[in-house]
């Protein structure tokens, strides 16, 4: 097998808006997978499908078992962080809603490899050791392997989100008239709305020919505060709800160099906290012009302003179309 690349993987569930105390899956509104590879300055948000890893199913066909996932956003690894972090935000016909933090639930070392007539996405977790019941309903598991393949984006496929993915040329020609492709450059994974399909193939490493060493260092990397986010499913396994309140965590660390998020300081810089603060009020959907107004209106720092008019000329529905956009933009 040929190695693709290889990073830091992390694991992380956003409760329902609506619940109170996360107990299984259908408190769950969203898996998220956090691929950061080594010595890259760009790191992607994935968004599982049904909300859990696909099942390996031993002794039946791998086709039985399998998910898709969506880049949901590329960006700096600090970016990624923000994103993941409780919003505020107002909606014409539900009023102020707040959005909690997604819990991290698990950390590890992932590699993607090529070769035999497919592509591979393997894992290992360093935390939690042994997965407890959050990792078991969210499909995660100690060590696993999946086949992988990407969607050509100009061909339909039933089942999968609409989205597409803005290749350059040179990547649309990999996909000739294929319906999927293996993962042979990492750059097909670099780009918001790219589609990818994941096959269980294998709960033990030992299978695989691939070698993943090194551990995960989940704050440090995304730059999220140690003291400040819950780490009861990452330690132990279990489900727990968010505890962090949108646009009242202090300030640690250098903003400026990647440190720890939070507080006034990050509210006036061009963070996701920063974007959330500056269009406190706004009434979604709306339009780029009408983003530009509210911080304005909101006195919002000169930095957000220029971040928001950088921003594609298009109808906003929700915050995580807007944070998204600026991901795509920063």
């Amino acid at each position: 097998m040929a190695d693709v690349e290889s990073g830091e993987i992390y694991f992380f569930y956003r409760p329902r808006v609506d619940v109170d105390h996360v107990r299984n899956l259908d408190d769950v509104q969203r898996l998220y997978l956090v691929l950061v590879p080594d010595d890259a300055e760009i790191a992607r948000l994935l968004l599982v499908g049904k909300k859990r890893m696909p099942e390996i199913l031993e002794g039946e066909p791998a086709s039985t078992a399998r998910e898709w996932m969506m880049i949901d956003m590329t960006g700096k690894p600090n970016a990624i962080g923000e994103a993941l972090a409780p919003l505020e935000y107002e909606t014409k016909t539900r009023g102020e809603q707040e959005q909690g933090e997604a819990i991290p639930v698990g950390e590890g070392r992932y590699a993607i490899v090529t070769g035999d007539g497919d592509s591979r996405l393997a894992y290992r977790l360093t935390r939690p050791q042994q997965p407890g019941q959050a990792q078991q309903e969210l499909g995660i598991l100690a060590e696993a392997s999946y086949v992988i393949s990407v969607r050509n984006p100009a061909l339909d496929v039933p089942g999968f989100p609409d989205a597409r993915p803005d290749y350059p040329e040179t990547l649309r020609e990999k996909f000739a008239d294929k319906r999927w492709i293996d993962i042979d450059d990492s750059r097909l994974l670099d780009h918001a709305n790219a589609q990818l399909l994941l096959i269980g193939a294998h709960d033990d490493l030992s299978e695989e020919d691939v070698s993943l060493t090194g551990t995960a260092s989940l704050f440090e990397t995304l730059g999220l505060s140690r003291r400040e986010w819950p780490t009861e499913a990452l330690k132990a396994g279990r489900f727990t709800e968010p505890s962090m309140q949108p646009e009242s965590r202090e300030p640690a660390g250098d903003l400026s160099k990647g440190g720890e998020r939070g507080g006034r300081a990050a509210r006036e810089t061009a963070s996701a906290a920063g974007i959330a603060h500056a269009l406190k009020g706004v009434d979604l959907p709306c339009s780029k012009a009408e983003l530009v107004r509210q911080a304005e209106a909101n006195e919002a720092a000169q930095e957000i302003v220029e971040a928001l008019n950088a921003l594609p000329g298009q109808q906003y529905e929700t915050m995580a179309d807007i944070q998204h956009a600026f991901g795509e933009v920063r």
